[in-house]
């Protein structure tokens, strides 16, 4: 009896493992795929409890397929991340418990995709999660599932974004735009596509374009409105408030409209303490109770820092220092603008102007980085959008040249010998045509960068500066960033010359032109004027910073000419520098304008006694350890070249 017993219990073991094996079968990548989408697009996300028991009820249906099963795991710790840290290691523990990338390797891909966003949102360690996402990417399943693959771009970008990597945005971003537009086409979700326009919103917000970044977000509101998913809503709107660049009382609509949408998410807490300060400054105080209190959903720690900086401006308006203090005391990292903003304030109101001074110098050069930052982004994204549109591009007439193929092959069934000869000739024309257009290309940009280029230095000569800059001068008036102009001379060149001989002073142009290039930022734009004399345009408005750069050009100019066997022999350079600034007119005056008035300030350097960089208030010596700075009226003693 009980080896009946037995019998019978093995037969029933083998059957179930039979029938999860026939069902771990059915169930390959591309089903996986559909149901990952189609479980995406039916989630409501109105309250978290039902959105929750919508997938564990998908989870249970698959205990016995542990592929599948690990997938929905891995699915619900990515729904679930905004919520806090403990539903990601809940989910991801018992994903990784059931995979391995030796056998399952998109799934071990998506796992630790999710996995990045705990180690760069929780734990504030987004090196490590850039890291971890670069190995990634080099992992070849990564194509197989296209799904997983968006969902791995988007984090990547939010670590690049994190970690100002400017330069590599492009090409995750160009790929998003392709694999969402593929997946769209192959499947009934049409979700994705709303991915790349959320990432192209929160780019546009980065580089100062609120109002494109408003009309981007607008449009994913309207979608998730018609898909009734006030969660999604809510952070869309906490985004737009969040904004750098965005005024305080944008700010406050955008708060008020995230907590009508949802007032129990990630972002919750600082989109209240932006309403209460808006109320206290308006003389409504009956939330003031509430400012120490924090909402525990809100576990993201530059959220944090947002709510104690919002919080401690109500306490400085209420005339409370300690608790401003306190929440000043909350945001922990000293390169934090917000702190600084908090601590100039508190110590100007408790008399200590020595230590707001201070603070208020760290908050001035913080907010010029960001600004900074956003102008970098700004220039590189140009980079991308250019991308983009030329993919789009090729695209359609990919598309119409498919169509036309399509067509002519309907067209040749009854006449195929003739069209396949056709077809040949016509390809062997457009290779020919091809290889002509190409060279002909290669030919137009040789001559281009020929006639822009000085041969001697490789800079750029009078007449492509002059272009650039006008271009430079047009972006800094509608982006409304500072420029300034420098107009360099090589002193006693013609000495030089006479004593040495031409070819060493040629190789001393060309000592100069190398340490420019090597010393100047991506920004600036630099280029031979003439002679030896040299231009050099830079978005910098600060005659010190800028006399600064001229230093650092000043050594590398100095050490190439050391290095050079030609010359051997140290060589120095005047310059006077002038800043295209508006004077409350309409606009920024002409660059002819400043040349002129730079070219002023270089003759004062130069009889100042050269070596010398010049503005309209100070001269400053160039390559001396302490630097000395001469009042434009001082007397000096002029000396022949």
């Amino acid at each position: 009896m009980l080896r009946f017993i037995r019998l019978v219990i093995a037969g029933m073991m083998s059957l179930l493992v039979t029938q999860a094996t026939l069902a771990q079968e059915r169930y390959g990548m591309a089903e996986l795929q559909e149901e990952l989408a189609q479980l995406d697009k039916s989630l409501s996300q109105d309250n978290l409890d039902s959105v929750i028991a919508k997938i564990d009820l998908s989870i249970n249906k698959a205990k016995y397929e542990p592929v599948r099963k690990a997938a929905l795991l891995t699915f619900k710790a990515e729904k679930l991340r905004f919520h806090g840290i403990f539903y990601i290691n809940e989910s991801l523990s018992k994903a990784f418990d059931l995979i391995s990338y030796d056998k399952q390797p998109e799934l071990y891909i998506y796992a630790m995709t999710v996995k990045s966003y705990e180690i760069y949102a929780y734990q504030n360690n987004p090196e490590l999660a850039v890291k971890l996402l670069e190995d990634l990417q080099k992992k070849p399943e990564l194509e197989n599932i296209p799904y997983i693959h968006v969902i791995f771009l988007k984090h990547l970008l939010e670590t690049y974004y994190k970690l100002q990597l400017f330069e590599k945005i492009p090409q995750p971003l160009f790929r998003l735009s392709q694999i969402s537009k593929e997946f769209e086409l192959s499947t009934n979700s049409k979700d994705l596509l709303f991915y790349l326009e959320e990432e192209l919103a929160y780019h546009s917000s980065l580089i100062g374009d609120t109002e494109q970044a408003i009309e981007q977000y607008g449009r994913l509101a309207q979608h998730y409105e018609q898909k009734n998913h006030s969660e999604h809503i809510a952070i869309i709107y906490c985004n737009i408030a969040n904004m750098y660049f965005l005024p305080f009382e944008e700010k406050v609509r955008y708060a008020q409209a995230s907590l009508s949408a949802h007032n129990n998410i990630a972002c919750s807490d600082v989109m209240e303490k932006i309403v209460w300060l808006a109320e206290i400054q308006q003389g409504d105080f009956s939330n003031v109770n509430r400012l120490m209190h924090f909402n525990p959903v809100q576990q993201i720690p530059h959220l944090n820092d947002s709510s104690a900086y919002y919080a401690g401006l109500s306490y400085l308006l209420l005339g409370n220092l300690s608790a401003a203090q306190a929440m000043a005391d909350r945001i922990t990292a000293e390169d934090n603008w917000e702190r600084q903003d908090l601590l100039q304030q508190i110590y100007q109101k408790q008399g200590h102007y020595q230590a707001a001074l201070e603070a208020s110098q760290r908050y001035h050069q913080l907010r010029t980085a960001k600004d900074a930052e956003a102008r970098s982004l700004m220039l590189s994204s140009f980079q991308t959008r250019l991308a983009l549109a030329q993919e789009e591009t090729q695209a359609a007439e990919q598309e119409k040249q498919a169509a036309r193929i399509a067509a002519a092959e309907q067209k040749a069934k009854s006449r195929l010998h003739i069209t396949l000869i056709v077809i040949s000739a016509g390809v062997m024309i457009t290779l020919i045509l091809s290889l002509y257009l190409l060279r002909s290309r290669q030919h137009r940009i040789k001559l281009q960068q020929l006639s822009d280029t000085d041969p001697l230095t490789g800079l750029l000569n009078r007449r492509a500066f002059l272009h650039q800059a006008r271009q430079m001068q047009r972006l800094a008036e509608r982006q409304q960033f500072p420029l300034s102009v420098a107009l360099l001379d090589l002193d006693f060149f013609k000495a030089i010359n006479d004593k040495h001989g031409h070819h060493v002073g040629d190789a001393v142009l060309r000592a100069f032109a190398h340490g420019a290039k090597t010393t100047l930022r991506q920004t600036d734009i630099i280029g031979r004027f003439g002679g030896e004399e040299f231009i050099l345009l830079a978005t910098e408005k600060d005659p010190i910073i800028f006399a600064g750069l001229l230093q650092r050009v000043q050594r590398a100019f100095t050490h190439a000419c050391q290095q050079d066997p030609a010359i051997g022999f140290s060589v120095s350079f005047s310059a006077g520098i002038a800043a295209l600034e508006d004077n409350g007119a309409t606009e920024i005056p002409d660059i002819e304008e400043a040349i002129r008035q730079a070219d002023e300030l270089l003759y004062r350097a130069k009889a100042n006694g050269r070596q010398q960089v010049c503005t309209d208030s100070l001269c400053q010596r160039l390559m001396d350890t302490d630097c000395d700075l001469v009042a434009p009226g001082h007397p000096v003693t002029l000396s022949a070249e």
